[in-house]
């Protein structure tokens, strides 16, 4: 076999098969009950104009369904514009100085690009200036370990090459839900997805969630409790820095994830938090467009092999 088809083949086999396909969307949720985690609710728009960065990128690796940065954006700033003051920039790949400059908080879901000295900088000093920041999912990753361990100075946590292993989630998480973010909700909570463990992690870091682990890398199925690893791995932490709040977590690898109404639920309190704003003109967004007549809110679609990713860089 020559080289080309050989390539092609192992590419075709990479695209073809998803890393955790028997995941699927767990059932949808009783609206009452998410009332009850969210609680009362008295202001209805922000207490001053918000200027949201939501910084993309694309995947070329990933089968549909997972890594879907470009439609998760446009989900999420879809929702984020209907917010009263709020206002939302896309943005590819990283901030610009000026960028950041104009930012009140930068949520990021992608790879990211090499960044340069300049570029770490900026970032932090945005966040000491009182910049909020919420990192998501493959937002952590970036390499070699040298560079893992700037870009932890600015998130609290990132990937550690060499050392750092990504898995599904095989049990509930554990939660600190007298955090502001998780206020309300059981101390067990559950997120059908895919997270990292063994990264750079920051001292002054908290810690908001824990899980076991199992086999890492894809996955077939649920594997037995005795496979699950003694010791437990962040999943949800905050870090404060200077005046700026950051909210990080490796979850958020599954499209269907951002159509689950808990999920969304800790990223929009995550958001209010890092703004040191209220979270309830966000809280109406839990339910947008995932509500059914009988008051169930979720979705049943795993959102697998859909047609349109984005697999490259867009012309500029």
């Amino acid at each position: 076999m020559s080289m080309r088809p050989l390539v092609l083949l192992l590419l075709c086999s990479a695209l073809c098969h998803g890393q955790h396909d028997w995941q699927k969307p767990k059932p949808p949720i009783a609206k009452a009950k998410l009332d009850q985690i969210i609680g009362s609710l008295t202001r209805k728009e922000p207490s001053r104009k918000v200027r949201i960065l939501w910084v993309w990128g694309f995947d070329a690796h990933h089968k549909p369904g997972a890594h879907d940065y470009l439609r998760v954006r446009d989900l999420m700033g879809g929702l984020l514009r209907k917010v009263p003051k709020v206002s939302v920039e896309a943005v590819f790949e990283f901030p610009t100085a000026e960028q950041f400059k104009r930012a009140d908080l930068v949520a990021m879901y992608l790879h990211l690009p090499q960044l340069t000295a300049g570029q770490y900088g900026n970032f932090k000093a945005y966040i000491d200036r009182g910049g909020g920041v919420v990192a998501l999912h493959e937002t952590a990753i970036i390499r070699p370990a040298s560079e893992g361990k700037k870009l932890a100075q600015c998130l609290g946590m990132a990937w550690d090459e060499g050392r750092s292993q990504w898995g599904a989630i095989f049990e509930e998480i554990s939660i600190v839900n007298q955090h502001p973010i998780f206020k309300g909700f059981p101390s067990k909570l559950r997120i059908v997805d895919e997270f990292y463990w063994g990264l750079n992690q920051l001292e002054q870091a908290k810690i908001l969630g824990t899980v076991r682990t199992g086999p890492p890398r894809g996955s077939r199925g649920p594997i037995a409790e005795d496979a699950l690893s003694k010791k437990t791995s962040p999943m949800f932490w905050t870090l404060e820095s200077g005046k700026g709040r950051v909210f990080g977590t490796t979850t958020g690898h599954n499209t269907f994830s951002y159509y689950d109404p808990e999920f969304r639920l800790i990223l929009f309190r995550a958001m209010a938090w890092a703004l040191r704003e209220k979270p309830d003109p966000f809280m109406p967004l839990v339910f947008d467009g995932i509500t059914d007549e009988g008051g169930m809110v979720g979705t049943t679609d795993p959102m697998r092999d859909w047609l349109g990713k984005l697999r490259k860089s867009p012309p500029k």
